[in-house]
């Protein structure tokens, strides 16, 4: 959704204000492939095998407390037609924090902000920072004033696609 949202405005840039591009005579475009170059570093393969892990503990105990919910929950079905209602009533009650607690636990770990998310941020922004490194070392060397995401782009001449020197210089093969 981020990278359409990102490629709309692009798309829109480039078709509302070709003016604007031409302008930059001066300054050249140029694109990269940063997911490629992500996907075929060493450092991040390493990240994903310390984020599983990190998240296989977690997600045991997540279908651990799931089970045990469904198990509770499907007790009850059973004897709920012999309870009285007031324990019938308690069971109820108990099944609902039960359920709730399996709930913020999955949030706690997997959802927004989450101790998954934190430790995936932990590992990736520096190995991002060293591939934004790498771009702007090249940019720079080759005299461009604008490197954009190539999935963003409409048309790319080979030469302005600067996806393999970066990872040249990051020694990636």
């Amino acid at each position: 959704m981020f990278r359409r949202i990102i490629m709309a405005v692009a798309l829109s840039l480039v078709l509302a204000a070709p003016q604007s591009f031409a302008a930059q005579e001066a300054g050249k475009v140029s694109v990269v492939d940063s997911g490629k170059i992500l996907q075929q570093l060493p450092e991040t393969k390493q990240a994903e095998a310390t984020l599983q892990t990190t998240v296989a503990p977690l997600q045991k105990e997540l279908e651990r407390m799931n089970k045990d919910y469904q198990k509770s929950v499907a007790d009850y079905r059973q004897k709920a037609g012999s309870l009285t209602k007031a324990v019938r009533e308690q069971k109820e009650k108990e099944l609902n924090l039960k359920g709730q607690a399996v709930e913020k636990y999955q949030q706690e770990k997997f959802g927004r902000g989450g101790v998954v998310e934190k430790k995936q941020q932990e590992l990736l922004i520096p190995i991002r920072q060293k591939v934004l490194a790498a771009v702007e070392s090249i940019a720079q060397k080759e005299g461009f004033s604008l490197v954009l995401e190539k999935s963003i782009a409409v048309y790319v001449t080979p030469e302005n696609d600067l996806t393999f020197k970066v990872m040249n210089q990051l020694n990636i093969k």
